[in-house]
């Protein structure tokens, strides 16, 4: 059985669950004997003082129990803990104040490592690649120092950290191939779909027949059209805007007809979350049939589409909205470059007339709802790097892409639609009950906005007056960022400041787009969090009773959806990482212009040229200010743990 599975059923026993699956009876049977199990109102719960969650070992004496409920904010420190425990494990305990007394050891997942070996005084070692070299962290391998030596130095190599075994050999650290084993390694993907899975996907065929849909709406007469980066194989969402009678069409790809609750599909995309993308590829939550075919709205191709209909008055507030199963056809499918051309000279040979007249009339509704949304939200200066690489999977080149009038047009749209669906998932709570799956992120916390502040003080900010909103405070500061001609800089500083958006079953308002509700529905080929909204909205549409199975899970569905974001992105940022590394080694004493970005010792800086980006360790220990800028000539490189050293060239 799966960790996830099994992590899964302990958070839903933690918030009280209904099923005990049959798959967990032994579990089940196991926790009954602790006597730690409440039942109220045909509901199983976890007692209060009891707590499930996974182990985190610093040493053998000191273990950290991680609770799978999350009203425990803090971390419970292990009263003499079982011998032979391991990083990961899941445990039962005892609450005992701020540590717990172990009860069992429910669960020893397999656990892995990276660590490429290295010579360390005559002995081959296996040194963990996420360590430094200043404090590597060694592993002892169930391998012999003969058979070590016929591999190569640097190798990495897959191992279990229960025993040392070594389960997979990786290749060697300056082979640039390596970087994506490593990536999809450290979050457990699967490079491929499983045969049952590929052959679920191709079932559907490669065409849709409207014919066989004769309940859906047909609009495959309206123009539609797809906005997306110019090397783009998913499209989600496509969108017209009717200017005579104002209404706006946001079609989204209708991934829900293909992938039903605990099909094969959907445990596939459940497992995976999230697209992966890196510069070269993308690993699609789905399989291609359904991520690059049969659901991707391509153009000039009948598409099944979930549509969200919306009439805009002159100051584009939404007067009413309809949610329906649609047939679209998507006439064009246009880049993001496409359309700010257009946008700017109001004139382009490549763009359809009837496409133009609707991108054209809805672009003032799109900048009036950016104007709405500001005067409780936020908008951050948000330019994304992309690599190019090689055939040899090496960097090339670095493109900065700056977002246009385009992408406002497509992110009022999309916004609209989620949050529409957000108020039905919001009125289904109201009236029935049901959990929702809302994305919600809280405001800057006090101690947090005081430190931004003590930062932006040092740095020539002065606050105007103490009675002000926070809004007006972040506004405040951004304007004077702008003058300062550091606002990127400080934009990313206010990011940092705030708590992460999350995915939650309970409403709490989005904090950075000033919205009161708000999910996300319109990117179910690429985020399963948007799948499993439109299987419930679709339920609720059809009045099916299946919207209580669907929505029952959601308090721990949300929390693990957002344990996958969090590594999604993580992964996205370490392959840019090791790609800047390998630059960087073929660069070794090439000077670049810098900026500081942390000022603490060691210092920490950011290429503004090159490898634009490119985070660089300062080796100098003289003091240096953040946002200063100066040359930095590369000097080391740690391929291991993509980690690169220069030194501040002195002025003459």
């Amino acid at each position: 059985m799966q960790t996830r599975e099994i992590r899964e059923f302990l958070e839903a026993l933690c918030n009280g669950t209904k099923e005990i699956p049959k798959k967990h009876h032994d579990l089940f049977y196991v926790l009954q004997k602790f006597h730690c199990i409440t039942q109220k109102d045909r509901y199983f719960k976890l007692k209060e003082s009891y707590v499930l969650g996974s182990l985190d070992v610093v040493r053998k004496d000191l273990v950290f129990l991680q609770s799978f409920d999350a009203k425990d904010s803090k971390d419970f420190r292990i009263n003499r803990p079982f011998r032979g425990l391991c990083s990961g494990d899941i445990v039962l305990a005892k609450k005992s104040r701020a540590r717990a007394n172990m009860m069992s050891l429910l669960f020893s997942p397999e656990m892995h490592a990276l660590v490429y070996l290295e010579k360390v005084k005559g002995r081959l070692c296996a040194i963990d690649l996420k360590s430094t070299q200043e404090k590597p962290i060694f592993y002892t391998l169930k391998a012999r120092q003969k058979a070590l030596a016929q591999l190569p130095l640097h190798t990495v190599l897959k191992i279990s950290i229960r025993d040392g075994e070594i389960l997979e050999i990786l290749g060697v650290l300056e082979d640039e191939r390596i970087d994506e084993k490593i990536v999809l390694a450290q979050i457990q993907r699967e490079e491929e779909f499983c045969p049952k899975a590929l052959e679920a996907a191709q079932s559907f065929g490669t065409e849709v027949y409207a014919e066989l849909y004769p309940h859906r709406k047909n609009l495959m007469h309206l123009p539609f059209c797809t906005i997306d980066p110019i090397d783009a194989k998913d499209h989600d969402d496509a969108i017209y805007f009717d200017a005579n009678s104002q209404r706006l069409y946001v079609a989204i790809a209708d991934v829900s007809e293909y992938v039903s609750k605990e099909s094969l599909l959907d445990k596939e995309a459940k497992k995976r979350g999230f697209t992966l993308y890196l510069p070269h590829k993308s690993y699609p939550m789905l399989p291609p049939n359904l991520s690059e075919n049969i659901c991707s709205l391509q153009e000039d191709k009948v598409r099944l589409a979930f549509v969200w209909e919306m009439r805009l008055d002159d100051s584009a507030q939404v007067q009413e909205a309809f949610l329906y199963e649609a047939l679209i056809k998507n006439h064009q499918n246009l880049s993001y470059e496409q359309v700010d051309e257009l946008l700017e000279k109001q004139a382009s040979q490549e763009i359809q007339e009837a496409l133009k007249a609707s991108i054209l009339a809805f672009y003032p509704y799109a900048q009036k709802l950016l104007a709405q949304r500001l005067k409780k939200g936020y908008t951050f200066i948000n330019d994304e790097i992309k690599l190019q690489l090689d055939c040899q999977n090496s960097l090339c080149c670095i493109q900065e892409c700056t977002q246009g009038k385009s992408h406002h047009i497509v992110e009022e749209a999309m916004l609209l639609a989620n949050v529409q669906s957000a108020k039905v998932l919001e009125k289904l709570q109201e009236e029935r009950g049901i959990k929702g799956i809302y994305r919600v992120h809280e405001s800057i916390k006090e101690e947090k906005l005081f430190g931004l502040l003590e930062e932006l003080k040092a740095l020539g900010y002065c606050k105007r007056s103490k009675k002000q909103t926070l809004h007006y405070l972040i506004q405040d500061i951004q304007q004077w960022a702008q003058k300062s001609q550091i606002q990127a800089q400080v934009d990313k500083m206010i990011i940092k400041a705030q708590n992460q958006a999350q995915y939650a079953s309970e409403n709490s308002g989005h904090f950075g787009l000033g919205f009161d509700v708000y999910t996300h529905f319109t990117s179910p080929i690429r985020r399963y969090s948007d799948l499993c909204v439109h299987q419930i909205l679709k339920a609720h549409l059809l009045g099916s009773k299946r919207v209580n199975y669907l929505s029952k899970d959601n308090p721990t569905l949300c929390k693990s959806i957002s344990q996958s974001e969090r590594m999604i992105a993580r992964a996205e940022i370490e392959y840019k990482d090791r790609k800047f590394a390998h630059w960087a080694k073929r660069h070794l004493a090439q000077r670049l212009q810098v900026s500081v970005i942390d000022a603490q010792f060691p210092p920490l800086c950011v290429a503004l040229e090159k490898i634009t980006g490119a985070r660089i360790v300062l080796l100098d220990t003289q003091e240096v200010e953040k946002f200063e800028t100066f040359e930095v000539s590369l000097e080391e490189v740690n391929l291991a743990n993509a980690r690169i050293y220069g030194r501040k060239i002195k002025a003459q």
